[in-house]
């Protein structure tokens, strides 16, 4: 079965943004592109998966990505993931926070304006696809 291998962000400063996602996830630099033109990044967890800091090339504006597009990070804890976050100046949206029983969720920006968003599952969906 095809995996997910990265998922692509644009940002203004690509060398900051990749210091975020390392700082607030782990993740390692796989590929460092950042004397390239567009510089960019790809960033990996301990599975494989990516994501690829591209440089936003100037006069290329950022998009809305209110409902559309998010890249989503599996948490242990929410509550321990968001204060984090928001020691590292993200700040969480009031209305899209969940907090049930079988999964807790909340949504941020990363300092280039991609939407962001910490989960916990009480049975994550790779369980799911398994069974």
């Amino acid at each position: 079965m095809p995996t997910l291998e990265h998922f692509a962000i644009y940002a203004a400063d690509p060398a900051s943004l990749k210091d975020f996602y390392v700082a607030a996830f782990g993740l390692r630099v796989a590929v460092d592109h950042s004397a390239s033109s567009p510089p960019g990044y790809f960033l990996a967890d301990e599975n494989g998966t990516a994501i690829e800091i591209i440089g936003r090339p100037p006069g290329e504006s950022a998009t809305r990505q209110r409902y559309v597009c998010h890249v989503a990070f599996h948490v242990d804890d929410c509550a321990v993931a968001r204060a984090d976050l928001e020691h590292l100046g993200a700040q969480f949206e009031a209305d899209t926070t969940v907090d049930k029983p079988a999964m807790q969720t909340a949504f941020c920006n990363d300092p280039e304006g991609n939407r962001l968003q910490i989960v916990h599952r009480t049975r994550p969906l790779a369980e799911r696809v398994r069974s």
